[in-house]
């Protein structure tokens, strides 16, 4: 496989503090923002302290540590 045709390299991760009251999303569907990675939502599910996240749009899941998740951009 050549460079050209591998998949895009994940966003960057921003370089900020989590939040000081992270939001803990109660149901399936909820809207909410990964301060690590800038990034509006859609809260797909939890599992061992990682919080699944999937692109407001639809798109690819991604995950984070919980501690990064609120309801407000920062």
């Amino acid at each position: 496989m050549s460079p050209d045709s591998a998949s895009p390299p994940p966003p960057a991760v921003r370089r900020v503090a989590p939040p000081s009251d992270p939001y803990r999303p109660s149901s399936v569907g909820e809207r909410v923002f990964d301060v690590r990675s800038g990034r509006w939502a859609t809260f797909m599910g939890r599992q061992h302290g990682l919080v699944f996240l999937r692109p407001l749009g639809g798109g690819i899941e991604w995950d984070t540590e919980a501690r990064w998740i609120t309801t407000t951009e920062q």
